[in-house]
């Protein structure tokens, strides 16, 4: 009961805030909304009878081809390169995202590909760790995380898209949107061959990843670099906590390990800043091994070394990137070209899966009525905010977790933030269940995870405030609160308060079919 009141008082205190806030972004949304593109007339056929075009095969591209293929689309789907993939992120499928897999009937794809199963993770500070499982217990025994090697996952997903006889995979390079009008009919792509083609649909759908080259005609991008990624596989070694991931509260941030195969282990170390140690000159290798190495977990330390030292390392930046769509007749934006957060909570392909069924659930009524590019256009404004809840939960959380599990020196507070954090989840019970249902997608509540955030800042408060405040103690204290929202509320404005926590009071909530 005591833990009930303490989410309930926190909830009170800050409810008031956000319906506060509200008013300011709903007219903010109707503005942006009434200079929308969604005035040209109907669209003419596709090429071909292709339904729909799709920039990108990678996970968003490949689940929605077979997803939209089985509902009995024509869908053409134009990806740059289908070898496989080799990327050190999109490793980690969290159970919620798992849950969509099965959704889309696309289960079997981390099937013979070595995945591994995750059941929740290890957190590590200095000499202390706890275990943190995810809260599966109302589930089919086969629902948990899945991690893997990511180019393996997206063949299958193509392997099994390509399989369906409306479905085209080709390789090819798009270059450009055509536009008519204000009205998008399809795009210009170059072949392997070199030869310049033109595809045409009632629907474009562009999926072409964190490295688009056409999200800036179909939405405002404000992209964050806030650090980078550098990673390693380790080979010859066992966790300390076997089928789970582990993070290390690491001095300056985070270090991540967690299984890709029966053999290896991937570790990702987190370098703040765009600016990282040169990788060929070796000043990565030796920041890694005097920096990193002495923090990481003795069992996993030789395993580490030997990894820089057989010389496969990679980088990455982390990009984060909030959801501000331009609803454009013709297009939409899926996957990492639309809305990218901070990879350190794994939640990405959650998302975009999450996405998947969202469009699919809203296509289906309209049978082949997608050439009415006007009306499709309004009535699929509300594929953004039906998305909101999954979306911007998982969102919010990654960026302010990775501010918290950030060390900060010079900030005494923010340091008091991280302990309580890590202490707070130690706690078990429903002060780890519910931060880690949020983290796993398994409860994708706003409300929740601000509840809980600001529970972790009330309960830094009190560590400090006992056995006996002082005045320094109560500055830090009031400073511990400011910096915690600080952090929480410029992530829930950019995602927007009133679809994120109020989505049934927007007007495309209810849009009926067309």
């Amino acid at each position: 009961m005591a833990d009930q009141y303490l989410l309930g008082a926190v909830f009170a205190s800050i409810l008031g805030f956000l319906l506060l806030l509200v008013g300011f972004h709903g007219s903010k949304g109707r503005a942006r909304r009434t200079a929308g593109k969604c005035g040209s007339g109907p669209l003419v056929p596709g090429d071909g009878g292709t339904e729909v075009i799709i920039v990108g095969a990678g996970v968003a591209g490949s689940a929605l081809a077979y997803t939209l293929g089985k509902d009995g689309r024509s869908v053409h789907v134009i990806e740059r390169d289908l070898s496989e993939p080799d990327r050190i992120v999109g490793e980690l499928l969290q159970p919620g995202g798992y849950l969509k897999l099965l959704e889309l009937g696309l289960e079997d794809c981390v099937d013979e590909i070595d995945a591994q199963r995750v059941l929740g993770y290890a957190l590590f500070k200095d000499d202390k760790s706890t275990k943190l499982s995810y809260p599966l217990e109302k589930f089919h025994s086969d629902i948990a995380g899945r991690s893997f090697h990511n180019g393996r996952f997206i063949q299958r997903m193509r392997e099994k898209a390509a399989s369906l006889p409306n479905v085209r995979l080709e390789q090819g390079t798009v270059t450009s949107l055509i536009e008519e009008n204000g009205t998008i009919k399809g795009v210009v792509y170059k072949t392997n061959s070199g030869e310049v083609l033109k595809a045409l649909a009632p629907l474009t759908i562009v999926c072409d990843g964190c490295f688009s080259n056409l999200r800036r005609t179909l939405c405002s991008p404000k992209v964050d670099v806030p650090s980078c990624f550098v990673g390693l596989v380790l080979e010859n070694c066992q966790l300390p906590f076997p089928d789970h991931g582990h993070v290390i509260l690491a001095n300056p941030s985070p270090i991540l390990f967690y299984p890709i195969s029966s053999t290896e282990i991937r570790s990702l170390v987190d370098v703040p800043g765009q600016k990282v140690p040169s990788i060929a000159n070796g000043e990565m290798a030796n920041y890694l091994k005097t920096m990193v190495a002495p923090q990481v977990p003795t069992e996993l330390r030789d395993a580490f070394v030997a990894a820089i030292d057989k010389g496969s390392i990679r980088s990455m930046p982390n990009r984060s990137m909030p959801a501000a769509p331009h609803p454009t007749p013709g297009a939409l934006l899926m996957g990492d070209a639309f809305n990218m957060r901070h990879p350190l909570t794994g939640g990405g392909m959650t998302v975009a899966l999450s996405d998947i069924v969202v469009l699919r659930n809203l296509l289906k009524p309209l049978h082949n009525n997608l050439h009415d590019a006007a009306a499709l256009c309004k009535y699929l404004e509300s594929f953004y905010t039906l998305r909101k809840p999954v979306a911007s939960t998982i969102n919010t959380l990654a960026g302010a977790l990775y501010k918290v599990f950030s060390a900060s020196p010079a900030d005494q507070a923010r340091n008091e933030m991280r302990q309580a954090c890590f202490d707070y989840l130690s706690l078990g019970g429903v002060f780890s269940n519910g931060p880690i249902a949020l983290l796993s997608g398994l409860n994708p509540r706003p409300l929740s995870l601000v509840a809980h955030f600001f529970a972790v800042a009330i309960y830094g408060v009190g560590r400090l405030l006992l056995p006996f405040p002082s005045l320094k103690r109560l500055w830090i204290g009031a400073r511990l609160i400011s910096g915690a929202a600080d952090i929480i509320f410029p992530i829930i404005k950019a995602e927007g308060v009133r679809q994120m926590f109020f989505p049934a009071t927007v007007a495309a909530y209810y849009r009926a079919p067309m």
